[in-house]
C-alpha cells in the first residue's frame, strides 16, 4: 500500500511537474513580459484549486485513473509492481489518504506551493485543464484530464 509521500506524489506531482517545467524553461523576461506574466501564478493557483476540487468531486473515477497512469509510467518507481500485485488495495489506500489531502485547506496549500513560480510557459497546460473543467460529468472530465497529467508526468522529474 502507498505511503503518505507516495500518495502525495500520485496526486500532486502532475501540477508540481508543470510548475518546475514552466519556471525552468522560461527564458529571461523583459520588464514588459514580466508584467504580462505576473498574473500567471494567480491564475494557475485558481485553476489548480478548481482542478483538484473537481478531482475530489470525481474521486471514484479520478483515483483509479491516476493510479493506472502512474503505474503505466512507473512514477514513482515501484508503483507499477504494487499496482500489478494489488491494484484494488493501492486504489483503496489512495482514496483513504485522498480524503484528507483533498480537504479545501490542503488543496489551497499544495496549489499555492506548486504554482507560485509558474510563467507564461504554463498557458497551454492551463488551457487544456480549463477545457477539461468545462466537462460536467466525471465520466467526461477524467478521461480529458488524465492525458494532460500523463504528459506532465512523462516530463523530467525534479
Amino acid at each position: 500500500m502507498p505511503t503518505r509521500s507516495l500518495l502525495a506524489a500520485l496526486l500532486f506531482a502532475p501540477l508540481a511537474i508543470a510548475a518546475c517545467a514552466s519556471s525552468e524553461a522560461a527564458p529571461a523576461k523583459t520588464d514588459t513580459t514580466k508584467t504580462q506574466a505576473s498574473s500567471v501564478p494567480g491564475e494557475a493557483q485558481q485553476l489548480c484549486v478548481e482542478t483538484m476540487t473537481k478531482n475530489r468531486t470525481c474521486t471514484d473515477e479520478y483515483i483509479p485513473a491516476l493510479v493506472d497512469t502512474r503505474a503505466k509510467l512507473d512514477k514513482p518507481p515501484g508503483i507499477a509492481e504494487k499496482v500489478k500485485a494489488d491494484r484494488a488495495a493501492v486504489i483503496a489506500q489512495a482514496k483513504v489518504e485522498w480524503a484528507e489531502d483533498s480537504k479545501d485547506e490542503n488543496i489551497a496549500r499544495q496549489c499555492q506551493a506548486m504554482t507560485e513560480h509558474m510563467t507564461e510557459d504554463a498557458r497551454p497546460m492551463m488551457d487544456a485543464l480549463r477545457a477539461c473543467l468545462a466537462k460536467d460529468a466525471c465520466g467526461d472530465y477524467v478521461p480529458c484530464v488524465q492525458p494532460v497529467f500523463e504528459q506532465l508526468m512523462s516530463g523530467p522529474r525534479h
